[in-house]
């Protein structure tokens, strides 16, 4: 929990340590030294001039405060336990943070060598046909899946699926949203209306990105939340945009709020869905595969659209998919 509260998360504009400034400055000897001068005068006002206890409710939150005790009580080994507590908080952080931080090195390294390993071009790309069909099909706040047998890093994610990301709508959707005037989406206008409306996490970082570039793929599946209300979309679209612009997550880690990977990306963005997440190397994870696990949940997802191995699967594009995906029976 400490760790969590102390990384910055730009989307909400909250920096790093937060909760680290706040404890050395509940613990600076200086402060408290201040409050005790404080607490001595009130006490001394008490004794002199009982009319200050016609304000009985605040002299009542006074004494009941838990803080009152301990900052009236003062010693050197006190401070010093103090000191030595935020210390030792800090420095195990660290290391937790510099493992993590080493984890995420090798894994950049890796992932970008290997991600310039492609060998042709997606059977879907540059079919005007198939970006017309899912143009009309999608709706702000679906969530597109991809496949990529052509490239290295598809063969190192576990699963059928490689890649996820988000679709936030049009220009005219979000009018009809309501969201056009919203500050996270007029910071982005000159990108929809360049037709810029894939929301996803690529190694270069969280990125806004045109449906025409997102097709260099063979397959490619369309989840969406059915029953989505207009506020619940609203939100799945706007949480997207507040991750855009963070750096790639080579760790791998849903738990961190300052990088982001593909299905992270849709990890923070829905809320309500029991993902289907597992522990990884000490973090906890979610894969593209994981995500297309809503499909066969109850209630979860709906794959609306499928196209597999550059052709459109017609009938029964679920059990099609939960056979590729090792799930037959689903």
């Amino acid at each position: 929990m400490r760790k969590l509260l102390n990384q910055g998360d730009q989307g909400y504009q909250v920096g790093k340590s937060e909760l680290l400034k706040v404890s050395i400055s509940y613990n600076s000897a200086t402060k408290r030294a201040r409050v005790r001068r404080a607490m001595r005068f009130y006490e001394a006002a008490l004794a002199n001039n009982e009319t200050m206890r016609v304000n009985s409710y605040l002299d009542i939150l006074i004494n009941q405060s838990p803080s009152y005790d301990m900052v009236r009580e003062w010693s050197p080994l006190h401070v010093i336990a103090r000191k030595l507590g935020v210390l030792e908080n800090l420095t195990s952080d660290s290391l937790v943070t510099l493992e993590h931080e080493g984890v995420s090195l090798f894994s950049m390294l890796f992932g970008n060598a290997v991600g310039l390993v492609e060998t042709r071009k997606g059977k879907l790309f540059q079919r005007r046909e198939v970006q017309t069909d899912l143009t009309t099909t999608l709706e702000p706040g679906d969530i597109l899946l991809e496949k990529t047998p052509f490239r290295l890093t598809d063969k190192l994610i576990p699963g059928y699926w490689g890649h996820a990301a988000i679709w936030i709508g049009s220009e005219q959707e979000l009018r009809d949203l309501g969201l056009w005037d919203h500050p996270l989406v007029r910071s982005h206008r000159q990108e929809i209306r360049q037709g810029r409306s894939v929301v996803e996490a690529l190694r270069s970082g969280v990125e806004i990105n045109p449906l025409e570039s997102f097709l260099n793929i063979d397959s490619v599946g369309v989840l969406r939340r059915p029953g989505l209300s207009s506020d619940n979309r609203r939100q799945i679209i706007l949480q997207a945009l507040r991750q855009v612009g963070k750096d790639y997550d080579f760790s791998f880690d849903v738990e961190s709020l300052d990088r982001v990977y593909c299905s992270k990306l849709i990890y923070l963005a829905y809320h309500g869905i029991d993902w289907s997440v597992h522990e990884s190397f000490g973090r906890l994870t979610i894969s593209p595969d994981d995500v297309a696990q809503g499909i066969f949940a109850e209630n979860a997802l709906e794959l609306v659209s499928f196209y597999h191995d550059g052709r459109k699967v017609r009938e029964r594009p679920a059990a099609q998919l939960a056979s590729l995906m090792g799930l037959a029976g689903r």
